[in-house]
């Protein structure tokens, strides 16, 4: 089960997306650019897992998780830790995805990357639903909530859609019985 899963409104500008960043990892790696690599492929990731091609996009990550570990104290290191860890979700690698999840997290507070925070509270808790606890999901959706009102975000909605949509799994489990 995948729980309200982001899909891009045009397909045609994601996949020019792709193609830009393909070449912006490409120049990064020809210049040697050794932060610029990581930066590219978290981006790349990012995309290709929009674009449901989380295989290849946990394969350019994977690549990239040695690498990473440099670059810790920058943002960029958490934007990459949430796109893995969303990449390990949709391959169906749950539970390596949270741990991956909460090393996003760890680095977003420690760097005081509050928007950051509430992406990786945001997709963490989608994962925690498609696992099963919803009551850890929902925890995740409300402090993410809290963060993008603080921040006048305009992801606002996303979240409160995601807490409705958490509501009416709760009311038909409650209704049907939990799903086997």
């Amino acid at each position: 089960m995948e729980f309200q899963r982001f899909t891009a409104p045009d397909a045609t500008t994601l996949e020019a997306s792709i193609a830009e960043h393909r070449a912006r990892l490409a120049a990064a790696r020809q210049a040697g650019d050794e932060p610029a690599i990581a930066e590219h492929a978290a981006d790349l990731g990012a995309l290709l897992t929009t674009a449901r091609r989380e295989a290849e996009a946990l394969v350019l990550l994977r690549t990239q998780l040695d690498r990473i570990q440099a670059f810790s104290g920058l943002e960029m290191a958490g934007w990459f830790w949430n796109a893995y860890a969303t990449a390990l979700q949709y391959n169906g690698l749950r539970g390596e995805a949270n741990a991956a999840f909460a090393q996003a997290l760890a680095l977003s507070c420690a760097g005081g990357w509050r928007r950051l925070q509430s992406f990786v509270l945001q997709h963490w808790g989608r994962n925690l639903v498609e696992q099963g606890d919803l009551d850890a999901a929902q925890a995740k959706f409300e402090q993410a909530l809290a963060i993008r009102r603080e921040l006048n975000d305009p992801r606002t909605a996303s979240t409160e859609q995601a807490l409705a949509g958490l509501a009416e799994l709760r009311a038909r489990q409650a209704q049907n019985g939990p799903a086997r």
